[in-house]
């Protein structure tokens, strides 16, 4: 017991921003492949003013300008895992590692189950080193797709990398968008204002279809669950409120996304916010 606590507080930890965070009017279902920036009536006032992102980043996330921190800013936030997977193969991250996911949406595969379905039905049958070679699937409308803006969280999970999962969402919208499927024994908690405890485990059935029904209706569950493979647990806490977010800044890497289809132009000047926190790797 004592050297699990140990090892999990050697554990790395990075930061993963998504710019639509720091937004009073996030928006939702918006197309992946779209590549118009949202309208700046609609969404452009409800953009953090500078003041007010820098006093997030460093009294909620205790970032400092004194004690920079290895980073990147990437265009679409599933290259925040293309970046993991970099570092973890010239050996500056090492896997399983705590995620701390600030941002508008759960990127857990909440726009549809399609990568969901992939993984659990298909690529989870593979050795882990081997997975990431697998990713690719086919959407309802026949295209190639991988690893997605929407989803790269939950083929982070799939592949292994991450050990705990923290979901600091904007409280301006819904936070428990993500497929509860991907939940222990397929059972959602609910907790207080500040903060919500829940655990992820994804599972493996080769021999029955995964129970697509309403998590309230056991109905063929117990029996799913009894003979299915069983991944690595992940425990998985939602933050919904700007005031539950409190670190010291103890991040071992950060990344920021842009997400310009998720995002106003005006609200660009936040990626040179951030890079006064960072070292541009």
């Amino acid at each position: 017991m004592i050297l699990s606590i140990l090892v999990d507080n050697i554990r790395m930890k990075v930061l993963d921003l998504d710019m639509d965070f720091f937004s009073e009017t996030p928006a939702v279902d918006i197309p992946e492949d779209c590549e118009e920036r949202l309208d700046e009536e609609v969404y452009g006032k409800g953009v953090f003013p500078e003041e007010r992102v820098r006093t997030f980043l460093e009294k909620n996330l205790g970032l400092s300008k004194k004690n920079k921190i290895p980073g990147r800013i990437v265009r679409g936030h599933n290259e925040a895992l293309y970046f993991w997977q970099e570092l973890i193969a010239c050996g500056k991250l090492q896997a399983p590692f705590e995620v701390v996911h600030v941002d508008s949406h759960g990127d857990l595969g909440c726009g549809g189950w399609e990568a969901f379905e992939h993984i659990v039905k298909n690529m989870l049958q593979w050795e882990v080193k081997e997975r990431p070679l697998h990713c690719g699937y086919l959407d309802s409308e026949g295209k190639v797709k991988k690893e997605g803006i929407g989803d790269y969280l939950l083929f982070a999970i799939a592949y292994r990398m991450i050990s705990r999962l923290t979901y600091c969402a904007n409280p301006y919208k819904e936070h428990d968008d993500f497929c509860w499927g991907i939940l222990k024994d397929l059972e959602e908690n609910y907790g207080s204002d500040s903060c919500v405890e829940n655990t992820i485990q994804l599972l493996y059935n080769p021999d029955m279809e995964f129970p697509f029904y309403s998590p309230q209706e056991r109905k063929g569950y117990d029996e799913f669950l009894e003979h299915s493979i069983r991944e690595p647990e992940v425990p998985f806490t939602i933050f919904p409120t700007y005031e539950s977010v409190h670190y010291k800044g103890d991040f071992d890497f950060v990344v920021m996304a842009q997400s310009p289809n998720y995002t106003p132009a005006s609200a660009d000047f936040i990626m040179d916010v951030v890079r006064d926190y960072i070292i541009e790797i």
